[in-house]
């Protein structure tokens, strides 16, 4: 069987396997001509029963080795893109008697939960805050890669699965702010997705991120696998190098305020440092502390780059140009610097 047969043939090939249980020539197939990259469950279940849907899930969750001809990486990765999101890093589950009559939460260690009000119960209910089962994991990994979207919270499933509510209910999800950072997603454009079993599809809900706790939440009337994700570049840290495609002050000239923010876009850096001088050359500032927006499109037309910027307190200052200078640094690479000016008029 030649390669160019097996990527045209390898759907039948593995779901006449399946029929006739046959799951050692699956992994003998799949480990000859790997990786098949661009077959997706669906085309590989099309026409399929639900019987036969099924036992395919079944195969895949249980063959590695099937997992990565047909999907090009570990269905156990528990991430999209490369973010690194493991199962083996969630939080216990949680669970909690809800009573109909009373408003209550059900909360993981993480934060991530639901709060059901008043009304949205016709009874009392168990109410669970877990991991979704891997069955379907390959597929919801191919399909947010197809979306282009970088997971940065752990799958939840919230249970008991199929639950329908009177009225909403609000489920929050915890986020890793670090993988916002390092993986080009734009932290305000974070989405909860719920995983629509039926169209076998991520489907974005209208959400409302909290930056300061790193949460997302949303309101539903059923319980369904969420997961936050935002699109993004899915550029790892370690492939960004350091230079400078901006730095600048704003607002410029600083008049009537009491601060002015020195922004900047280096690339991925380990640390930034700012030092301001007047025009005798005298420093009248130097700071460290930087803000990191992670990858940000602030509209100078460069569009997602790695953001930092510092505050600077020109109560005390007087009335005159400035100087400032930028350093970044980042561990393996040469330090990089970049000025600019700055007028304050009082």
């Amino acid at each position: 069987m030649t390669m160019r047969r097996a990527m045209r043939d390898g759907p039948r090939v593995i779901a006449l396997c399946l029929l006739f249980s046959r799951p050692l020539t699956i992994s003998a197939w799949a480990a000859e001509f790997t990786p098949l990259d661009s077959i997706t469950f669906q085309l590989l279940t099309r026409g399929m029963s639900t019987d036969l849907k099924e036992r395919y899930r079944e195969a895949i969750a249980q063959d590695p080795v099937l997992r990565q001809a047909i999907f090009g990486q570990s269905a156990t990765s528990g991430s999209y893109g490369t973010a690194s999101l493991g199962k083996q890093d969630a939080p216990p589950p949680a669970q909690a008697l809800v009573k109909k009559d009373t408003e209550s939460s059900v909360q993981r260690a993480d934060g991530s939960g639901v709060r059901v009000p008043v009304g949205a119960l016709d009874q009392d209910l168990r109410i669970t805050v877990a991991q979704p089962d891997a069955g379907d994991e390959p597929m919801r990994v191919r399909q947010a890669e197809i979306s282009k979207l970088q997971a940065v919270s752990q799958p939840v499933e919230f249970g008991p699965a199929g639950t329908k509510f009177r009225s909403p209910v609000t489920i929050t999800l915890a986020y890793v702010p670090s993988v916002v950072a390092t993986r080009g997603i734009i932290e305000t454009a974070l989405k909860i997705y719920y995983w629509n079993a039926a169209t076998s599809d991520w489907e974005a809900m209208p959400s409302v991120v909290d930056k300061i706790n790193k949460r997302v939440s949303a309101q539903t009337t059923h319980f369904s696998s969420y997961q936050t994700m935002g699109p993004g570049t899915g550029v790892a840290a370690a492939d960004v190098p350091l230079g400078f495609k901006a730095a600048y002050a704003f607002p410029n000239p600083v008049r009537g305020q009491t601060t002015a923010t020195i922004r900047v876009q280096p690339g991925l850096a380990d640390s930034v440092e700012v030092r301001i001088y007047d025009l005798s050359g005298r420093k009248v500032h130097s700071s460290s502390d930087f803000r990191s927006l992670g990858a940000f499109d602030d509209g100078n037309g460069l569009g997602q780059q790695f953001t930092y910027e510092h505050i600077w307190d020109v109560s005390g200052i007087g009335s005159g140009v400035y100087t400032f200078a930028v350093v970044a640094r980042k561990a393996g690479e040469k330090d990089i610097r970049k000025t600019g000016k700055v007028a304050v008029i009082k």
